[in-house]
This record gives structure tokens, sequence and C-alpha cells, in this order.
């Protein structure tokens, strides 16, 4: 499944992704994320607690998207990332980058 991106009504700082963050679908995640971090939107929260399927893909399109906040000079922050994820980014040694709230809990 596709994933799309959508301001939250109740707060429009926050950007919420709907869909999967897959090695199928993470491809336009990212170039969506890129697109919509370059623009300037007002956002400065990604909130995954809508997504569907993650699997490591989906820590790219994290990191990748940090890295253009950072490059933007912008602050992006996650939040809700779907706890399986946690173990992943130990794996991968991104647990120091990603911040232990970020993650949902168990």
């Amino acid at each position: 499944m596709k994933s799309r991106f959508s301001h939250n009504v109740e707060d429009d700082r926050i950007l919420s992704v709907q869909g999967d963050l897959d090695v199928y679908s993470v491809a336009d995640a990212i170039q969506q994320g890129r697109r919509l971090i370059r623009k300037n939107e007002s956002f400065t929260v990604i909130d995954l607690g809508q997504v569907g399927k993650i699997d490591s893909a989906g820590l790219a399109f994290i990191i990748e998207l940090m890295k253009v906040a950072k490059r933007q000079k912008k602050d992006l922050r996650f939040q809700n990332i779907p706890a399986r994820m946690h173990d992943v980014a130990n794996v991968y040694g991104l647990s120091k980058i990603i911040p232990e709230s970020a993650f949902q809990p168990s």
C-alpha cells in the first residue's frame, strides 16, 4: 500500500503518515517527505502511528528525512514509531540517533 502524508487536523505541526513503509513503498514515501520538507511546510513532527506494514526500509525513511531536515536546518522529530522497530534500530546502531520517546509503547 502506497504511503500518504496528511496534516493533523488538530495540530498542523504534525504530519501523519498512513500506509506502508516497506521495501515496496519506501522510495515513494522518501520522495514525498523530501519534497514536503523542502517546501518549508510548518510541520516539525512526523507521526508514524497510522503506518501499516513497516520493515527495515522504514528506518531508511526516518534516517533520510532526518538528513534532509538537517541540511535544510529544520528541527524534525518522529513519534509513534511502531515498537517492533525498536529492536531493529538497536541492531543497526540507530538507538542513539532515534530517541526512545519516538517509539510507541510495547
